[in-house]
């Protein structure tokens, strides 16, 4: 038991998170693991490790998720861990249970990692794995959810509640598609800029509430400006809007990346579509709170010509404005 308490807790630890609420549950999951005598076994505290099967096809090309009786939320199989078992095989067994498929492991390696309240007041500290399955008709046994499907990604990444969205766009197979943005566009892209503000920016805050961002993003962006949108199979991750300059140089107004496609290529990509649109030049804003953007922008040959006191945003934050010339 010592042994795999060590090795949750260091697994926990070298998580990178896939989004903010990762990143809040991954620090919460160890403050309150660390006091627990029997962190796995459900009836020693109300606070105990759970364990969640992300099940994907054997083909890779679709998701399994059922409906939650009790909160009609379509969720991942999972539950409590029984004694003697590791969290990886619990993930197994409740997949098997709930689904009525034959599943079996993708990975023991730790795949994300969520907590929130169960019910009776519980919290879990749910530990997620890969675990793979046939494609075919689930059949789950009397007393479980009947509700139980495959989903396209993009299908199952649209439903998912935010304490499994994360996990699902890390994991969705194929490659960003870089095209002009379209209307319909509008709320998907709404929703990457909150995900990312949350992620890579959650000491400046977002002055407007989500309503307000969808109609700005609606009335005021797609379908007005220059801009471009990365698509993986339904599924908006990133996008970047330019806007025009003197002499020929232009400004990236906007250029935000889902959290879970960070460090993926996905931002060079954009910048160098920027370049190609704005050769003679290219500036922008950035909040100075933000340094990996403005690594990201040095390694890109922007440098930093002009820093503000933050009286020149919403948001009252300082910022910098940089350069690149070709």
């Amino acid at each position: 038991m010592n042994d795999l308490r060590t090795l949750v807790r260091d697994a926990v630890l070298t998580r990178r998170p896939v989004d903010a609420r990762e990143r809040w549950s991954l620090q919460e999951f160890v403050e309150r693991f660390d006091p627990l005598d029997r962190p796995f076994t459900e009836e020693a505290n109300p606070v105990h490790v759970t364990a969640s099967a992300i099940v994907v096809s054997d083909d890779g090309q679709r998701v399994l998720l059922h409906e939650h009786k009790r909160l009609k939320l379509w969720l991942q199989p999972g539950g409590h861990i029984d004694d003697g078992e590791t969290p990886w095989d619990a993930a197994v067994r409740e997949a098997t249970e709930e689904t009525g498929l034959p599943a079996t492991l993708g990975s023991a390696d730790l795949l994300h990692v969520d907590v929130h309240p169960g019910p009776r007041k519980h919290t879990h500290l749910d530990l997620r794995y890969l675990v793979q399955a046939p494609r075919d008709t689930p059949r789950p046994p009397e007393g479980e959810s009947q509700k139980v499907e495959w989903f396209a990604w993009h299908k199952a990444v649209a439903i998912a509640e935010p304490g499994l969205e994360g996990v699902l766009r890390a994991l969705q197979p194929g490659e960003a598609r870089i095209r002009q943005a379209r209307h319909n566009d509008a709320p998907d892209c709404a929703h990457v800029y909150l995900r990312s503000r949350a992620y890579g920016l959650p000491t400046v805050p977002v002055v407007h509430d989500v309503r307000d961002v969808k109609r700005w993003m609606s009335d005021d962006v797609v379908g007005r400006t220059d801009m471009w949108v990365a698509e993986v199979d339904g599924t908006v991750v990133g996008f970047m809007v330019l806007g025009e300059g003197r002499g020929g140089a232009g400004w990236i107004d906007h250029l935000y990346l889902d959290p879970a496609w960070m460090g993926r290529g996905l931002g060079d990509r954009f910048v160098s579509l920027a370049k190609e649109r704005r050769a003679g030049g290219l500036q922008l804003w950035t909040f100075q709170a933000n340094g990996p953007a403005q690594r990201f922008y040095a390694r890109h040959g922007f440098t930093a010509e002009e820093f503000g006191d933050g009286r020149g945003n919403e948001e009252r934050s300082p910022d910098v404005r940089m350069v690149w010339q070709p």
